[in-house]
Order: structure tokens, then sequence, then C-alpha cells
């Protein structure tokens, strides 16, 4: 890339498409969707994750869950963690990889106290599932006074929290370099040009 003075989008959940593409054969062909900006279907557990969380804002905005609900028990486990924090924070930051410029772009679900939260909706978790989510060291360079990073993960029942801190976080121009990389090794790097040019 040659064109010094543009400047091009990147986000966690391009990265994170990328990533998973690298493992599953389906992943790669939703990659190059994402890559080309196509609409993606959501998936039944994308729905279900965008409606747990609809649900614990409305709880963290005022609205009252009854006992009987299904998520009644982790709903009112988070809300007093969440209660009063930044919701939906919106954030951009330039960033430049190999004479590339970029602007990182993020929507963090919560922030409070120097702690930047995620809450994640998995009817399957295991320990470290999100170890190397490049969620965590993008948003960390989004808030670079962040202080610690929680996942909040609910399996419908219980409630699973990952810590992460930023020094114990690859930095996010790692990931983007290896990804800058994969794009050149497989000539996709006009594509992302194209679609991943920065408006601002």
């Amino acid at each position: 890339m040659s064109q010094n003075r543009k400047r091009f989008l990147i986000t966690q959940s391009l990265l994170s498409s990328w990533e998973w593409g690298l493992i599953s054969d389906k992943g790669y062909e939703d990659f190059l969707k994402t890559l080309e900006r196509q609409p993606i279907q959501p998936t039944k557990a994308m729905l279900e994750g965008r409606r747990f969380e609809n649900v614990l804002c409305s709880v963290l905005n005022g609205a009252e869950i009854e006992e009987s609900h299904e998520w009644y028990k982790p709903i009112t486990e988070l809300q007093p963690v969440l209660q009063g924090a930044q919701q939906q924070v919106r954030l951009s930051r330039d960033l430049t990889v190999d004479g590339v410029n970029f602007v990182c772009y993020g929507v963090l679900d919560f922030l409070k106290a120097g702690i930047i939260y995620d809450t994640k909706y998995s009817k399957s978790y295991y320990t470290g599932k999100y170890f190397e989510s490049p969620q965590t060291p993008m948003y960390f360079y989004l808030v670079p006074e962040a202080r610690e990073f929680q996942y909040k993960i609910c399996d419908g029942k219980y409630v699973y929290t990952e810590r992460y801190y930023p020094d114990e976080v690859e930095p996010i121009q790692q990931t983007i370099k290896h990804f800058m990389e994969f794009l050149d090794n497989l000539n996709l790097v006009k594509i992302y040009c194209d679609n991943w040019i920065s408006k601002y």
C-alpha cells in the first residue's frame, strides 16, 4: 500500500472474523464476505446474544425483571457490577503500522471506573475462551487508561468472568501486522483497501 495519506478502518470484528476464518472453512467464507462488507445473516446464537444484551441494558436503565424470567439469576448478578457504567461507548483512535495509517474503531459494551466490560452470551463456555480474542488488545488500545478488561460470559444460568490486564496482552499492532501480511499473501489487500477506506 503506497497511499500513505489514506486511512483504513479496522475493527475487532473484522480481525475476529479473520481469525475464525483461519480455523473454519465456513468461517473463511464469512471472512471474505466481511472483507467485502457484505451483509452476513445473523445466526441463532448471535440473535440470542443480542436479546440477552438488550434485556441486561433494559434492567440497568431501570426496567424490572421478574423472578420467573429465564435470565433472572445472571441478570441480577451482573446488575450491581455494571450499574452506572457507560453503555455502548463508541471510540476511535489512529494507528500507523508499517507505514499504513489505520483508524481503530470499536463499541465497548460497558466502561466503568477504568474497567472495560464485555458481555457474551454463549451456551458453550470453557476457561480461557477469549484469551486470544483481538477484542482485548483493540479495546485496550482504544482506552489506554483502562487498567483491566473483563469478559462477563453467561451460558443462560451462570456468569463466568475472564480478566485481562494491559501488560499481559500482545499489542494490537502485532495482530494488525499479521492480518495485513495474510492479506498480502492471498492478494486480498486491494479488496480491503477498496472496502475499508476511512470516511473520516
